[in-house]
């Protein structure tokens, strides 16, 4: 017995493999359903698919964009995708629905990609209270309470506001954010609109990553057209390292993005070699149950979830080639 499978074993998870239905023929004919944000981190999709790759491997694509986080994550846990791509800690959404997820590949991790942003015209030295936005619940509140423990401002009177990062730029333009965390492109639209940045996610060095997710039931069920586009994503990946411009030609073209909205600058892409250790291949204990137990200690304490996460039933290798 492996490592890794005496610990799913003393979690009660051991048997999860050996009781695994068969592929459903019927279901792996059917296209892939893949929503994902505009996040370079998540563009080897778009890549392996405008290369021409995942149709000769059997994989027909249905590519979506909702640009709203929130609505994406619910659209799946009602089953209209069978994959997103997410950051890791947006998943507590799920896990506190008890919908069993597993994180089939790490993107990348930002690092710098993720900003947090002030208003123009807004200090940090006021007595006001300030409204700080992100998408509550996710990895965005860790995110902006590690920016409050560094820049040692938790004696602040915080107003803590939703806020998805798509309107973020928004919000803060029209004053109803005084703070606020977004992502590439937004964190560059709003500073073009006269927001600075005060912190990035280059000060969080491992805390932002982001990763493809399926339920345990399409993983069982759709096992092969996930295991090859899983398999072309990575060709993707090398591909783009080793092609960076054309690759960004590719990928701009195809989403009608500016070719600055598809640069690298502040992510990490993570080839193959980095999700074996990551997410445990082989036996070893995942390196990033350590992220996903910083999550977990954040939300337990908070209430928002009752339960501690399962690192080691979230975190699967077996669908990497």
């Amino acid at each position: 017995m492996t490592r890794r499978r005496a610990l799913l074993a003393a979690a009660g998870l051991g048997g999860l493999a050996a009781c695994s239905p068969a592929p459903d023929a019927a279901v792996a004919q059917q296209p892939l359903r893949v929503a994902i944000d505009l996040w370079p981190g998540y563009f080897p999709a778009v890549l392996a698919d405008e290369l021409g790759w995942l149709a000769p491997a059997g994989v027909a694509l249905k590519l979506a964009f909702p640009a709203d986080t929130d609505r994406m994550i619910a659209d799946f846990a009602a089953g209209q995708y069978d994959l997103i791509g997410a950051s890791l800690g947006d998943l507590i959404a799920l896990t506190r629905g008890h919908l069993g997820v597993e994180v089939i590949v790490v993107c990348d991790e930002s690092s710098g990609g993720d900003a947090v942003l002030l208003r123009r015209g807004v200090t940090l030295e006021t007595d006001r209270p300030l409204t700080i936005g992100t998408n509550l619940g996710g990895f965005g509140e860790v995110f902006l309470h590690e920016f409050i423990d560094q820049r040692h401002l938790q004696h602040k009177r915080w107003t803590w506001v939703n806020a998805d990062a798509a309107e973020v730029p928004r919000l803060l333009a029209s004053g109803m954010l005084d703070v606020g965390h977004t992502w590439e492109p937004y964190a560059s639209q709003a500073v073009a609109a006269g927001a600075s940045k005060l912190f990035s996610s280059a000060e969080t060095p491992g805390l932002v990553a982001d990763v493809l997710v399926a339920t345990r039931v399409t993983v069982q069920r759709r096992r092969p057209p996930l295991q090859a586009f899983v398999r072309q994503w990575f060709r993707a990946v090398d591909w783009w390292s080793a092609n960076p411009l054309a690759a960004v030609q590719l990928i701009s073209r195809r989403l009608h993005l500016a070719q600055a909205k598809v640069s690298l600058q502040g992510v990490r892409l993570l080839d193959l070699a980095h999700n074996r250790r990551m997410l445990g291949a082989g036996g070893a204990v995942p390196a990033l149950a350590s992220v996903v137990q910083r999550y977990s200690d954040f939300f337990v304490a908070k209430g928002t979830v009752g339960r501690p996460l399962d690192a080691l039933a979230l975190l699967q290798a077996e669908l990497l080639p």
